[in-house]
C-alpha cells in the first residue's frame, strides 16, 4: 500500500474532521512565508557571495520564484505537510474532505500559486508595450488602441480589488486563503482537533466585514476621482501634457510619479500608489521583491 493510500485509508477511518479555521490556515501561512523568506535570503547571499551582487540582481525574480516551486515541489507534491501545516496541524483535502487532493489538483495548485502572478504581471506589461509601441497597430484601430492604453490601469486596480474580495471571503469562511487553493478546491482539516480555534472565527469575520467597507470606500473614491477629478483636470491641461516620458512615470498608476518613492529592490512609484498596493501584497508589483510599507523611502527634489 502506497503512502496516499495510507493517507487516504487514515482520513477516511477518522472522518468527519473539522474544518480548519482561519486562525490555522493563516499562521500556518505565515510560517511557510517564513521559511521561504530564510530560503530566499541564504539563496541571496550564496550567490551574491559567489558571482555578485549584479548577478543576483539579474537573477532573483526567477531564483526566488524557482525556490518556492522546489520548496511546495517536496512537501505538497510528494504528499507531505508544509512546515506551516505541521506547525498548526492542518491537512490538504478535497471538496469532500474524505480524500487527499488529486495529483492534477496539487500540480494546478502549485503552478498557479507560484507562477500565476508573475505570468499575469508580464501578460499585462507585454500588452501595455505592444500597445504602446504599436506592434498592434495592425491588430487594433486607433480607437481601441487608446481605449487600452486608458483602461490598463483600470485593469490592474481590478486584479487588485479581486485578490482583497478573496481575502475578504477567506475571513468570513475561513477556507480558501490562496486563490489557487479556490481555484482547485483544496482545504483545510485540523489533523488535531483540539488544537483548533473556535474563539477567533469572530474576530475574523469582524475584520472581514472592515476590509468589505474599506474596499467600498476606497472603490467609491477611486470612481469618484477618476470620473470627476481627473476628467475636470484634464480638461484644464493641454494636450502636451497627456505624454508622459517614461522615465517620470509611475508603473502603477501610469502617470507621472507625485512624490517619487523607492523600494528596497530600487523600483520608483509615487508614495500613495505603492503605499496602497503594499497593504495587500507585501513585495513589489514589478520584481516580486519583500518590500514592508515601512521600507519605502521618500525621495526628496527627485525629478
Amino acid at each position: 500500500m502506497t503512502s496516499e493510500d495510507n493517507q487516504e485509508h487514515y482520513l477516511v477511518s477518522r472522518m468527519p474532521f473539522q474544518q480548519a479555521g482561519a486562525a490555522e490556515v493563516l499562521r500556518a501561512a505565515q510560517k511557510d512565508k517564513g521559511f521561504l523568506d530564510h530560503l530566499k535570503s541564504c539563496l541571496s547571499e550564496i550567490v551574491q557571495r559567489s558571482a555578485g551582487t549584479k548577478v543576483w540582481l539579474d537573477i532573483h525574480k526567477h531564483a526566488e520564484i524557482l525556490c518556492e516551486f522546489i520548496y511546495y515541489c517536496l512537501t505538497t507534491l510528494c504528499l507531505h505537510q508544509t512546515l506551516g501545516e505541521e506547525y498548526t496541524g492542518v491537512l490538504q483535502v478535497d471538496h469532500s474532505k474524505r480524500k487527499l487532493p488529486h495529483t492534477f489538483k496539487r500540480v494546478t495548485m502549485v503552478i498557479l500559486q507560484c507562477f500565476g502572478p508573475e505570468v499575469i504581471r508580464r501578460l499585462l506589461s507585454k500588452l501595455e508595450d505592444s500597445t504602446r509601441s504599436g506592434k498592434l497597430s495592425g491588430y487594433l484601430r486607433p480607437d481601441l488602441k487608446n481605449i487600452i492604453l486608458h483602461q490598463m490601469p483600470t485593469l490592474k486596480y481590478s486584479l487588485t480589488l479581486l485578490h482583497r474580495i478573496h481575502l475578504a471571503s477567506f475571513y468570513f469562511t475561513g477556507a480558501f486563503y490562496h486563490i489557487s487553493k479556490r481555484i482547485t478546491g483544496i482545504k483545510y482539516v485540523l489533523v488535531r482537533e483540539w488544537f483548533g480555534d473556535t474563539s477567533a472565527s469572530k474576530s475574523f469575520q469582524i475584520l472581514g466585514l472592515v476590509l468589505l467597507t474599506h474596499i467600498l470606500l476606497t472603490t467609491v473614491y477611486t470612481a469618484y476621482s477618476h470620473f470627476f477629478i481627473k476628467s475636470s483636470s484634464e480638461s484644464t491641461q493641454s494636450s502636451t501634457k497627456c505624454f508622459v516620458e517614461s522615465k517620470k512615470q509611475c508603473p502603477l498608476c501610469l502617470d507621472e510619479r507625485k512624490h517619487s518613492s523607492v523600494t528596497p529592490c530600487g523600483h520608483l512609484f509615487c508614495w500613495q500608489c505603492i503605499q496602497e498596493c503594499l497593504q495587500t501584497c507585501q513585495q513589489c508589483p514589478l520584481c516580486r521583491h519583500s518590500a514592508l510599507p515601512s521600507q519605502v523611502v521618500p525621495l526628496l527634489n527627485y525629478d
